[in-house]
């Protein structure tokens, strides 16, 4: 099968053959329809998991039809469709390929009322919204640093969704958009520091982007005892003074990936695709992402 892999850390990704990998006890082995690209593709081939296995198939998120199911896998037949997460670096395997194994307890049924190939661009940024949304808990408003982003642009959507007035950073060419996404007040970054220009203080913070400078700039925007949380984990390890700081890990799985196709089928949450590619152009899709060139959402579609 076709894969663009890497053969070490920091090594420039390639189309390669591979042997199709087997679906082992729990797990499906899945034609991939489309390929979601994420951030964290190009982190992996950088050294994000030190015990990676090469050749790495490069690639977390995924979307297509179910071939074969490994021993023990109920609820689960060929020929069904699927989303969800299928990297596992330290396995060498990945997403972005003609055919990717993962645990049935890392896949759904995809939405019904948007093709597999916007499905693929779903499962991390979707699930780490989501996730973030649910640890804000009954905030009143929310601001979310880097709102244009895979994460923010869901995040925005299930929090207005949820009642919660939404502050989203987003420059000029994106305002109407996140307002169209339920943001209430829009605060371009490049017009100076963010947390001199909002209307009033927030009950947390989603930092998407901020690096622990960024992030102690902003706490003066946050309520006393407010939660900040940092996916890409800018929080020092002694905490932020006033507030519930948090490093937050994703956790995905089917139950959560179900919730959000629950939500795009009810039409409560959009899928913003930026970009679609093929196979052979996927290396120089991650080569823009990691040069934060990348124009939104890219999908790989194999």
């Amino acid at each position: 099968m076709r894969a663009v892999t890497v053969s070490d850390f920091g090594a420039q990704p390639e189309l390669t053959e591979q042997p199709v990998p087997e679906p082992g006890p729990g797990e499906v082995l899945v034609r991939i329809s489309a390929a979601g690209l994420n951030p964290f593709d190009w982190k992996v081939i950088d050294g994000a998991i030190p015990d990676a296995v090469f050749p790495l198939v490069v690639g977390t998120d995924g979307a297509g039809t179910v071939e074969r199911v490994g021993p023990g896998v109920t609820g689960v037949r060929p020929g069904d469709p699927v989303f969800g997460q299928f990297g596992d670096p330290r396995r060498g395997h990945g997403s972005y390929a003609e055919r990717a194994v993962a645990p049935v307890d890392a896949i759904a049924a995809p939405p019904r009322t948007i093709a597999l190939s916007e499905a693929a661009a779903v499962p991390t940024a979707g699930t780490t919204a989501l996730n973030l949304v649910d640890r804000v808990g009954d905030a009143r408003r929310l601001l979310i640093v880097g709102a244009t982003g895979g994460v923010g642009t869901f995040a925005t959507q299930l929090a207005a969704a949820r009642g919660i007035i939404v502050v989203a950073t987003a420059t000029a060419d994106k305002a109407d958009l996140m307002r169209a996404l339920g943001a209430a007040e829009i605060v371009d970054p490049t017009s100076g520091p963010v947390a001199g220009r909002l209307s009033a203080p927030v009950d947390a913070l989603i930092d998407l982007v901020s690096d622990t400078q960024g992030l102690r700039e902003l706490l003066s925007v946050v309520r006393p005892g407010g939660t900040v949380l940092s996916p890409v984990f800018a929080v020092p390890e002694e905490g932020l003074p006033g507030v519930d700081a948090v490093n937050f890990l994703n956790e995905a799985g089917t139950e959560r990936l179900e919730h959000l196709a629950r939500e795009i089928d009810a039409g409560h949450l959009r899928v913003l695709i930026g970009d679609t590619v093929t196979l052979p152009q996927a290396p120089d899709a991650l080569a823009r992402s990691r040069a934060g060139r990348a124009r939104g959402k890219t999908v790989i579609v194999i």
